[in-house]
């Protein structure tokens, strides 16, 4: 199953069972290891998280992982303002990333977690689940469509890393 199916099957899965509320879930497959795939994600975010859906837009200067629970992603602008995007609630190396998110929604924060696993072939699945959401923040959930694109950003950049 490619990043593609797995979107057709949240939106199916969200239209039958009818329920707003559903986490998002996206799978993508990479070439590498668990630990260099985990690596990608976590200390490559900024190389790969597509620079238009930040605060700062053109005027982003760097996205800041503190990779360990309890510590914050932040965005930094060039203009030397920040943006907290969230805080880390696990960082299992090789394992599981797991965060609040906050920066493009009103409302209670979501959690976004990323769960690294070992294909038979070799490589990683990695699969991305973003739930967390209620009435305080349902109605930025259309905001979060574009998980395959970016993760498909994310694999290429996990792969020539």
């Amino acid at each position: 199953m490619d990043e593609h199916d797995t979107a057709q099957a949240d939106d199916t899965a969200l239209a039958e069972s009818g329920d707003a509320s559903a986490p998002i879930t996206h799978e993508v497959e990479v070439a590498v290891s668990r630990t260099r795939a985990w690596d990608a994600y976590v200390h490559g975010l900024e190389e790969w998280w597509h620079p238009g859906w930040t605060a700062f837009g053109t005027g982003l200067d760097r996205i800041e992982v503190e990779p360990h629970a309890g510590g914050r992603i932040i965005e930094h602008g060039r203009d030397g303002e920040q943006r907290e995007w969230g805080e880390v609630l696990e960082a299992e190396p090789g394992e599981r990333f797991a965060h609040t998110l906050h920066p493009s929604h009103e409302g209670d924060p979501t959690v976004v977690t990323v769960d690294f696993d070992d294909l038979p072939h070799g490589g990683t699945r990695v699969r991305l689940t973003h739930g967390g959401w209620n009435e305080s923040n349902l109605a930025g959930r259309a905001k979060h469509t574009d998980w395959p694109m970016l993760l498909e950003r994310y694999r290429a950049h996990a792969q020539h890393v």
